[in-house]
């Protein structure tokens, strides 16, 4: 393989990987076994909002808490 293929191989391997571990992390929780959590920051860093998604599945707001993502997993008690 030429040194060409090894980068554009590396570069997609690369691409993918980052995909899949994105997409565990960002899972959603999964219903009657974790909840989640997650707040916003504005750029001085003071919390502006937040979220958490209960164990049954709502999700209650506080703030602007834009949208459900980069949140935190917990197990259920």
């Amino acid at each position: 393989m030429s040194r060409r293929g090894r980068v554009i191989a590396a570069m997609v391997s690369l691409v993918l990987g980052i995909v899949v571990v994105g997409s565990a992390a960002a899972r959603w929780p999964i219903l009657g076994v974790e909840w989640a959590e997650w707040t916003r920051y504005d750029a001085a860093g003071n919390a502006v909002g937040g979220g958490r998604i209960e164990c049954d599945g709502s999700v209650q707001t506080w703030g602007d808490a834009g949208g459900a993502h980069g949140f935190t997993l917990y197990p259920c008690p």
